[in-house]
């Protein structure tokens, strides 16, 4: 039987930094960098890590990002098809970036012609982030299962409309910078408002209201616990959860991770992981991304 290698790109943010394909950050100058990972040693595109972004940006430094390119793919893709893999690989959604999703298929389709039909298949997320982290664990946990190519795909089709993916937002400022949120809403950052954003079912970002206001660590834990309670938790499947964060420096961590331990109903640890690079670059210090998949029949 024929192996399934799954792939994804840094927008879905997949721990397996071995399999993912990067972004292209661009910075103030128009130089260009590799989202956290180089994928060719025969460019002079630089690796920058997502510190160096957060530092950057937090200092006032404007960046913006760009899908992967054609090579970029076709290079990663084709190592795995010469091996004897099949690849599934999940894009980051439509809805954010069209970008990642048009370029993965137009490449998938000339490796298909190339070394045979449905060799490469290409999962339009819908989500990005930390729901894009569990996407890939449960992916991954698909792969190890043993299913085929074709069982993997028509699974991942099913589960990516029940994720749960949604953010916390504490400021606004690197948003307008990097051109996503208009120029006007900077006064709600001296209005100490708060942001829910959700990734709904058309997999685009949706601002979830009513805006949260006041202390950030407090409207934090307030976001999660309304999203993660003692009502609502046994709606979701234990054995998947992502959290990722930027450089947090007001909320307190390790009480929202207590607070998910606290159930004792999921089955995995509780681990928190950075954003990559194309997140960080939005320069918020305190912003939190959940990742969750909805029970279904």
């Amino acid at each position: 039987m024929t192996k399934t290698v799954i792939t994804t790109d840094s927008g879905s943010n997949p721990v397996n930094m071995e399999n993912m394909i990067p972004c292209i950050i661009i910075d103030s100058n128009d130089k260009n960098y590799y989202d956290m990972k180089k994928i060719n040693s025969e460019t002079n595109i630089e690796v920058i890590n997502n510190l160096e972004v957060f530092k950057r940006a937090v200092s006032g430094e404007r960046f913006h990002t760009s899908s992967p390119n054609f090579e970029d793919y076709r290079l990663v893709m084709t190592d795995f098809l010469e091996k004897g893999y099949n690849v599934v690989h999940i894009a980051m959604s439509s809805g954010i970036s069209a970008g990642s999703v048009n370029t993965a298929c137009i490449v998938a389709n000339e490796l298909n012609e190339e070394y045979g039909e449905n060799r490469v298949n290409i999962i339009d997320s819908l989500t990005g982030g930390s729901g894009g982290t569990v996407l890939n664990d449960y992916a991954n946990d698909l792969v190890k299962k043993e299913l085929t190519t074709k069982e993997i795909v028509e699974e991942l089709e099913k589960v990516k409309k029940e994720l749960l993916t949604s953010f916390y937002i504490s400021k606004v400022e690197g948003f307008v910078k990097s051109g996503r949120a208009p120029v006007g809403v900077t006064l709600s950052d001296i209005l100490s408002f708060r942001y829910r954003i959700d990734v709904k079912e058309n997999g685009k970002l949706f601002p979830n209201l009513p805006v949260l206001r006041g202390n950030i660590n407090v409207q934090f834990m307030k976001w999660l616990k309304t999203l993660v309670n003692e009502n609502n938790i046994h709606k979701y499947n234990p054995y998947y959860i992502s959290l990722l964060k930027t450089q947090l420096k007001e909320i307190d961590i390790d009480n929202a991770i207590n607070y998910l331990k606290s159930f004792n109903y999921f089955k995995t640890d509780i681990q928190v992981h950075e954003f990559y690079g194309a997140i960080c670059s939005y320069g918020v210090e305190d912003q939190i991304g959940i990742g969750l998949i909805k029970k279904y029949k």
